[in-house]
């Protein structure tokens, strides 16, 4: 990567590594785009969570890359303090741009009325993901409704998708992706809460998806700026605990939810308000215009 940056050109560089290869390069100007704390994250996922030599190491080159680029990027408001905080960095030289979606492609769409409730899970199945939790709540779910659990693959997909309990699994290329979440009335996306601080910094890009769609989504309270977000426009359910009864609570408020049609627009008003790619992109062209 460090042979073909052109340090003459504004250097934008997506996650750690690519970023130290372009501070390498030392450009006049290059951006840090964080997409996650990846020392933390990694060290969470691990099975030891101990301070490896790798982790101090991925930590230190995360600080130099904070005080050595022109900007960052961040995709939530949460981590904007934990940067302050840990690198000693200006608020202004940070710049929150979300995970986006389009919203022209992602288009929202009636429920469609059946005797059961279609459940989508799609995308790549990290370590993170809590399928403990999701699978509890499937089966709280059954309790009370016929549902139909779909599992969406993508290449690079890890097989950590194999320990949902689900009834059909598909794999459709993204162009795909807005139809098939039409098809079904909400979607998850609940990582493990007790991840640390890594959680603060990262949002699922499928999230933004359903919402777009016009379909609630069942999402863990730590998860970047989610949890809060999700709560405050009541499109869909911010799981806390995986006690039996904080489950039963979070599937009849589920099933409040995919049995009201009108609450569709209030999901797409709140991917319109916070993810939209048009404003993502608007964002990003002013900060290039700054450098």
């Amino acid at each position: 990567m460090w042979l073909r940056v052109d340090s003459s050109k504004i250097v934008h560089a997506r996650s750690t590594l690519p970023a130290l290869a372009a501070m390498l390069k030392f450009p006049n100007a290059w951006v840090w785009d964080c997409r996650s704390l990846q020392a933390d994250q990694r060290r969470a996922l691990s099975p030891k969570q101990k301070r490896s030599i790798a982790f101090v190491v991925m930590r230190f080159i995360e600080y130099i890359l904070a005080k050595q680029s022109s900007s960052i990027i961040v995709i939530t408001k949460s981590v904007v303090p934990i940067f302050i905080s840990w690198y000693k960095v200006p608020k202004s030289k940070i710049h929150v741009i979300p995970t986006c979606v389009d919203v022209a492609k992602f288009q929202e769409k009636p429920f469609e009325k059946v005797n059961e409730i279609k459940v989508l899970f799609a995308g790549t199945f990290s370590p993170a993901y809590d399928v403990r939790l999701i699978n509890k709540f499937i089966r709280k779910m059954k309790e009370y409704t016929p549902v139909a659990v779909t599992v969406a693959t993508s290449l690079g997909s890890t097989e950590n998708w194999k320990q949902v309990e689900y009834d059909k699994l598909v794999s459709v290329p993204h162009d795909d992706m807005p139809t098939l979440i039409q098809e079904h009335h909400l979607g998850f996306s609940v990582w493990k809460n007790d991840l640390g601080i890594c959680l603060t910094s990262v949002a699922s890009t499928k999230t933004a998806e359903f919402l777009a769609c016009g379909r609630p989504i069942v999402i863990n309270s730590l998860q970047g700026d989610f949890g809060t977000l999700i709560k405050e426009y009541n499109a869909g359910v911010v799981t806390y605990s995986e006690k039996d009864d904080e489950i039963r609570s979070y599937v009849l408020e589920i099933l409040e939810l995919v049995q009201d049609d009108s609450t569709r627009k209030r999901y797409r008003e709140l991917a319109l308000k916070e993810f939209s790619l048009d404003q993502g992109l608007e964002d990003l062209i002013k900060l290039y215009q700054e450098l």
